[in-house]
């Protein structure tokens, strides 16, 4: 099974049955399942239920607010320095909003 990996438990959203993630790949397939994992730890499975695509100046409070616990100025700031040692032209780069429905298999600590 493929996995997706989180670096960080950004507005502690993997405590919850179901989150986002703002990722620049388009890889993960809605009706899909995947492992979870937080910092090489498997928290779960996840099933991709939706995902929208979107350009980083559409990111708004409400988008951001979920996804990372912080406004949408903040929100970008962090995305471009997750990514600055790839050259990403902000203006066109197209980014995906995957909604992610979790089943918990392991009582871990996040």
């Amino acid at each position: 099974m493929d996995e997706i990996k989180f670096s960080t438990n950004w507005n502690n959203k993997l405590l919850c049955n179901y989150f986002t993630t703002l990722r620049l790949s388009d890889r993960f397939k809605v009706g899909e399942k995947y492992l979870i994992l937080l910092k090489k730890k498997q928290i779960g499975t996840g099933e991709i239920i939706a995902k929208k695509y979107l350009k980083l100046n559409q990111i708004n409070d409400y988008i951001a607010g979920l996804d990372t616990g912080y406004n949408a100025q903040k929100c970008k700031e962090i995305l471009k320095t997750m990514y600055k040692n790839k050259l990403i032209d902000w203006e066109t780069q197209t980014l995906v909003l995957y909604l992610i429905r979790l089943e918990r298999q392991n009582k871990i600590k996040l």
